[in-house]
């Protein structure tokens, strides 16, 4: 039997094109506040709509609104799947 939802991923895990729900954000507060302040926080729904190669950035739609963050910064964003 499968598992509703999967914990401890982290967003570079994330597979291209599905949704996953804000976890946890990890870093100190640098981080945490530019994330804050593109509306990625701990229960809201994100898409992955973009990865790019070679260690680039992701591309996201959080709230109907697509943000960018950088590897670095979405190594510290914890997320699970959606039931």
């Amino acid at each position: 039997m499968k598992a509703a939802y999967n914990f401890g991923m982290k967003l570079i895990d994330g597979e291209l094109g599905k949704s996953y729900i804000v976890e946890s954000i990890d870093g100190g507060c640098m981080a945490k506040d530019r994330l804050w302040k593109l509306g990625v926080i701990p229960g809201v729904i994100v898409k992955i709509k973009r990865k790019a190669p070679l260690k680039g950035p992701f591309m996201l739609e959080v709230n109907g609104v697509d943000v960018v963050v950088g590897r670095g910064i979405a190594l510290k964003i914890n997320i699970r799947e959606l039931e």
